[in-house]
């Protein structure tokens, strides 16, 4: 057995070498000057609506790519939600406090998390950033109040929490039928109006991304809390 073990060992430790080796080989390969699409997105960026090329390919030049994406997201969260007893987060008792002290600095971090999560929203039109960032930000602070024993207020969690869910697909959507009404090709932005709309879907998926991970990280509690109390359970 300490044979066989060692020999394990040694098998692992080549293969380890072996693909350190072949990474090391990858990244000496990569070419030196940018290829692939890099010219083609630069020369198009003037007519994106914003100045940094990864926001112009997700929300402008790909964006049935990305509403695809939140429409995934959107899925989901439906599928987790399908199982519980109500389509929204009001069935789901926070946590008891058991720390003052974390339960006060999540209260004292929720207005900077919504601040940060502002910032990357808007700061995606020039730099990396962006409606995903954003949604995880102001997810991540949801989950951490709810972890932490406080009630989320009742109208985000229940009559606003589908809604909030299916925002973020729906921008796209909408969007997409009134360039469609002014004759315009799916999803092509006038150039003029392209910064906008953009900003305007990016604030809609970052409530949508939030939502989405309070349903996916929340909304499994609900199960187990009835697992618990059933008399079965």
């Amino acid at each position: 057995m300490k044979g066989a073990g060692k020999a394990i060992r040694v098998y692992g430790l080549c293969a380890v070498v072996l693909l350190a080796i072949w990474l090391v080989r990858a990244v000496l390969a990569m070419p030196v000057e940018p290829g692939g699409l890099t010219g083609v997105v630069d020369a198009a960026m003037p007519q994106s609506g914003v100045k940094h090329p990864v926001t112009a390919v997700l929300l402008n030049f790909r964006g049935y790519d990305t509403w695809l994406e939140l429409g995934v997201l959107l899925l989901a969260a439906m599928g987790v939600l399908l199982f519980q007893p109500r389509n929204d987060l009001t069935a789901v008792r926070p946590l008891p406090p058991f720390d003052p002290v974390l339960t006060r600095a999540a209260v004292i971090l929720f207005p900077f998390a919504v601040l940060v999560s502002g910032y990357l929203l808007w700061v995606g039109k020039y730099a990396p950033g962006g409606a995903f960032q954003a949604g995880v930000v102001l997810g991540s602070v949801v989950i951490l109040l709810w972890l932490t024993g406080i009630r989320l207020p009742a109208p985000l969690i229940g009559r606003w929490f589908a809604p909030l869910l299916a925002v973020g697909f729906a921008s796209f959507m909408a969007v997409a039928a009134v360039l469609g009404f002014i004759g315009r090709e799916f999803l092509a932005y006038p150039p003029e109006q392209a910064g906008n709309l953009i900003l305007l879907i990016e604030s809609c998926a970052t409530l949508s991304i939030a939502a989405t991970m309070a349903a996916l990280i929340v909304g499994l509690r609900t199960q187990a809390q009835h697992a618990e109390e059933s008399p079965h359970g």
